[in-house]
């Protein structure tokens, strides 16, 4: 019995301790903090949760899951899609609105194989008028960002992100983010 305690503990510390992310990206208008697990679907899959707001106090939030593994032709490349359901709160003039939307996306992460510090990565988040609710017609997400580990545990990033959803309204963009970015990712 005690064999079977011993062991339960090990496994479920190894799984904690191995697969978890936390992510804090920062502009001058904005934060984002993403916290990942492991999703065990494939190689380099997570689940996430993520949060982002800004200086005209529009929050985003969000979960979501990316099917990601590395592409065996291409020693460096990992390609993933997911999706993602978000949820936020956008101040506009003359009143707040909220939107939520049920975004896909795909995902693309290449290691520069002579220096396996330096990485590059992009993403594409969409979700058209049929899976956006509540103030907005769309939702929008791009990024791309150069990344450099200091360590097999922390991650510093430089880049540019883009987040926006359509309004009904108005018929305009509510862009919460457009612009550079830094930041840094911990594993543990």
């Amino acid at each position: 019995m005690l064999r079977k305690i011993l062991a339960i503990s090990l496994m479920s510390v190894t799984t904690v301790a191995a697969a978890d992310t936390l992510d804090v990206g920062l502009s001058d208008t904005t934060a984002q903090f993403k916290y990942g697990v492991a999703s065990g679907l494939a190689g380099k899959s997570e689940v996430y949760a993520e949060l982002m707001y800004n200086d005209v106090n529009s929050i985003v939030g969000g979960v979501g899951l990316l099917v990601a593994n590395d592409e065996m032709n291409v020693p460096g490349l990992t390609i993933g899609v997911g999706g993602k359901v978000v949820a936020a709160t956008i101040k506009e003039t003359p009143a707040r609105q909220n939107a939520s939307a049920v975004a896909l996306g795909v995902q693309v992460r290449y290691e520069l194989p002579a220096e396996r510090r330096v990485a590059f990565a992009g993403e594409v988040y969409l979700a058209p008028k049929i899976i956006t609710f509540g103030d907005a017609n769309r939702y929008q997400q791009y990024g791309a960002r150069a990344e450099f580990s200091v360590s097999p545990q922390v991650q510093v990033y430089a880049g540019y992100r883009k987040t926006l959803f359509n309004m009904k309204s108005t018929g305009a963009d509510a862009v919460l983010i457009n612009g550079p970015h830094i930041g840094v990712q911990l594993s543990f």
